[in-house]
């Protein structure tokens, strides 16, 4: 008989290793120095503590090097220079799963990933209360995360979300609600992309509520696959010391099609988001390479070597009134796409994205007005190497057009890269 304190022990994970160049990143012009390149890798541990069907505590444990530099301190991405020695290990996810008793809900408690709605509304690690059912063909999902609590006696700048997920799903089709409430307490919103916390007295705004509501619609055949994502925004915060309010009125609207003829895909599918568009704290959502962070997970703002960390604000420094990165705002783009199953091992594929402002932007010094952002392409090889070991081989240009930067010198974007990638 088996002691009552025994567990089944679980292990996995994945180790990534990125070389990568780029120029024009950061400024969009020829006549400044922006050239980068530099090699980087993560690891990511995942122990799983079993006890039985209805019980188990899930953690996941990560460490990112940025080759050759230790940064001050031995925080994120240390530990690469000579020597090497970091404190560097950082704790992704730390929950614990069990089944409530004489129900059909599962709980989720602690530090976990949580994803809404392909991340145009939330997709990020965060502490959490999260409860789930399945009532065949519906999925219930419904849940609490503490985004921000930096004063247990003062909630002036805490930041607190709710959400409710209902699924559908039958056959082919799948459909899916999502309403989450993000309340920022007095948090300041810095710009229409996110709600952002800062020290007491650093806000202008008041009884800050961000309501999303999310829907998703999927069809999967054999030779074709479709989706489309709206998000429409509600809410609204006090705008401090007056008597003026301001409301969250932005949407976003995505959509896409997969025809699958062997061994080619052929996909066409874009999104639009509006001049209004605002996102939650946590959102994150990648798409092309160059403008969407992509594979090597940069955008057209490069590394803020200042800071040791990788910027994903999104645009240029001297863009124009649109975000681009993983919260795009103000911005639209076709994307029309082709992959290519060459070998078993071997897979090509080709994508090439339209970039647009919903709402002009300015253009150059003199103010002059212009809505097209310019044209990007995107090449992929992937290559199975070795039992399981992926490699990937990246080569994106942003073609600039006039609205890309408010300078009236919008010179085109390279990068180019490799990834290996093991997951275990």
């Amino acid at each position: 008989v088996a002691p009552s304190f025994a567990v089944e022990f679980k292990y996995g994970g994945m180790y990534r290793w990125r070389i990568q160049a780029n120029e024009n990143m950061q400024d969009a012009n020829d006549d400044e120095d922006d050239t980068a390149n530099w090699i980087d890798q993560r690891l990511r541990m995942y122990f799983d503590f079993i006890g039985s069907e209805n019980l188990k505590l899930v953690t996941k444990w990560e460490a990112d090097t940025l080759w050759g530099y230790e940064s001050p301190g031995a925080g994120r991405h240390g530990g690469g220079d000579l020597g090497a020695d970091a404190v560097n290990l950082e704790m992704k996810n730390v929950y614990i799963d069990f089944a409530i008793p004489n129900t059909p809900v599962r709980a989720q408690m602690g530090v976990q990933g949580l994803s809404l709605l392909s991340g145009w509304i939330f997709e990020d690690d965060a502490s959490a209360a999260v409860f789930n059912t399945s009532l065949d063909p519906i999925k219930i999902r419904f849940g609490y995360i503490a985004a921000v609590n930096q004063d247990v006696i003062n909630d002036l700048n805490d930041m607190d979300d709710f959400f409710l997920e209902l699924k559908y799903a039958e056959g082919p089709l799948s459909v899916a609600g999502v309403l989450f409430y993000q309340y920022g307490h007095d948090s300041d919103y810095s710009y229409p992309n996110s709600i952002k916390y800062g020290g007491e007295g650093s806000t202008n705004k008041e009884d800050n509520k961000l309501f999303d509501l999310g829907f998703s619609l999927s069809y999967k055949m054999d030779w074709l696959a479709a989706y489309l994502n709206f998000v429409k925004n509600f809410g609204g915060y006090d705008i401090a010391g007056t008597d003026d309010d301001e409301d969250y009125k932005g949407w976003l609207v995505e959509g896409n099609i997969d025809y699958f003829m062997a061994p080619f895909t052929l996909s066409l599918g874009g999104f639009v988001a509006s001049d209004k568009f605002a996102y939650p704290a946590g959102r994150s959502h990648y798409w092309s390479e160059i403008a969407g962070l992509g594979t090597l997970d940069v955008n057209v703002k490069g590394l803020d070597w200042s800071t040791n960390s990788y910027d994903m604000g999104g645009g240029v420094n001297n863009r124009g009134n649109y975000d681009m990165g993983d919260a795009p705002r103000n911005l639209w783009t076709i994307k029309v796409g082709a992959a290519w199953q060459a070998l078993d091992t071997t897979k090509i594929t080709l994508n090439y994205y339209y970039l647009g402002t919903y709402k002009k932007v300015v253009a150059d010094e003199k103010g002059k007005k212009d809505d097209s952002l310019g044209h990007e392409l995107n090449l992929y090889i992937d290559q199975k190497v070795v039992d399981g070991l992926e490699l990937r081989l990246v080569g994106a240009y942003l073609i600039a057009d006039d609205a890309l930067t408010k300078s009236s010198t919008d010179d085109n974007i390279y990068e180019v890269g490799a990834q290996l990638l093991w997951k275990f």
